[in-house]
């Protein structure tokens, strides 16, 4: 169901009553703002506390009679963790916060930074990384153009780390325990000896409880709403590294209907979006670090040198990934050697070199 505003045009009589009667109404657009998740994540957090308001004030001071409707459908409401990039993508909603690791098949390029772990990149770093990796390979915007929307800010998400049943001093405390993960986060455990059951964060918490599978890789920010850590008592930070986790994207019809002013606008507050996060997270995170240690979690330590050994362990994931891509006429390959171009430019310590070996 569209929520976009259909606008006929007036007849030329139509229009001169229209101007002797008056200013004409200030025209006003409905858009529906979906994500997976709920407003206790930072990502949605931001986008309705943030963004939105942001978008709001920009039009007001604008002079422009132009005002937008808004119609937020959060935690699973509209859609679910594998429908919001179609649901943008067909107009049932018309903004987008898009969870890239659940669109794996439709966004394949996106999965770059979970192939590639143990990579020490700052958030803000990530962020510059991603932009640069997007000018130098337009493929990765065109495919949100290819499911009819634009593609308008990447935001990163903390490295993730590792909440457990038990405690983790080696890679070699991994062998025989069940652990939860979802999409390529599952390839981090081959050759470590877990055992993989495929799992959703959403899940987490019950699913350690229940004895499902014994631990899951999250950073603290989201084992905090997610409630992780109150089922998992030991963290352990591996730091599998950052990931520019989530996109903001408006559907192409919408976008083509606004005018360019109002374009502007929102974009200039999308390229704000990831600030607003990490902004919001750092002291967030620290509260959560406290809290957790209140509530009996014990928080652990993990060496570069176990980082290292882990990520020689396992197999190539990340020339793998390329190497599928490339037969699918997708520039994989080129993207992993950009990536790993622009790592090595930042000066980032690596684990591993994942285009080499």
């Amino acid at each position: 169901m569209s929520r976009s505003t259909r606008i006929l045009p007036l007849a030329p009589l139509a229009a001169a009553l229209a101007l002797l009667a008056g200013p004409a109404p200030a025209k006003t657009v409905t858009l529906t703002v979906v994500a997976f998740a709920p407003p206790t994540v930072t990502n949605v957090r931001e986008t309705k506390e943030m963004w939105i308001p942001y978008v709001d004030e920009q039009l007001a001071k604008s002079g422009q009679d132009f005002h937008v409707e808004w119609k937020q459908a959060y935690a699973g409401s509209l859609a679910g963790a594998k429908e919001v990039l179609d649901t943008v993508g067909q107009n049932i909603a018309q903004v987008g916060v898009i969870l890239k690791n659940f669109e794996e098949s439709k966004l394949p390029l996106e999965q770059y930074f979970y192939v590639t772990p143990f990579n020490n990149t700052t958030i803000p770093q990530m962020m510059e990384i991603d932009k640069e990796l997007r000018e130098k390979i337009p493929q990765m915007n065109q495919a949100y153009l290819d499911h009819g929307q634009v593609f308008l800010a990447s935001a990163a998400a903390e490295t993730t780390d590792l909440f457990t049943t038990f405690a983790i001093k080696t890679v070699d405390d991994l062998k025989g325990h069940k652990i939860g993960a979802s999409g390529a986060m599952g390839e981090y455990l081959r050759g470590t000896g877990a055992v993989l059951v495929t799992s959703s964060m959403t899940d987490s918490y019950t699913s350690i409880r229940n004895g499902v599978y014994d631990g899951y890789p999250i950073g603290v920010s989201l084992a905090g709403p997610f409630r992780t850590y109150q089922a998992a008592k030991f963290y352990t930070p591996v730091d599998f590294g950052v990931s520019a986790t989530s996109a903001l994207t408006v559907n192409k019809q919408t976008w083509d209907g606004l005018p360019d002013f109002v374009k502007k606008i929102f974009a200039d507050g999308a390229a704000k979006w990831w600030k607003w996060q990490d902004d919001y997270d750092v002291p967030r995170r620290a509260a959560l670090v406290e809290k957790m240690k209140k509530e009996g979690v014990t928080f652990g330590t993990f060496s570069d040198d176990q980082r290292e050994r882990w990520a020689k362990m396992m197999p190539n994931i990340a020339t793998e990934w390329a190497a599928s891509l490339d037969k699918r006429g997708l520039p994989g390959t080129k993207v992993l050697d950009t990536y790993m171009e622009l790592l090595r430019a930042h000066h980032i310590k690596l684990a591993r070199q994942w285009d080499k070996n």
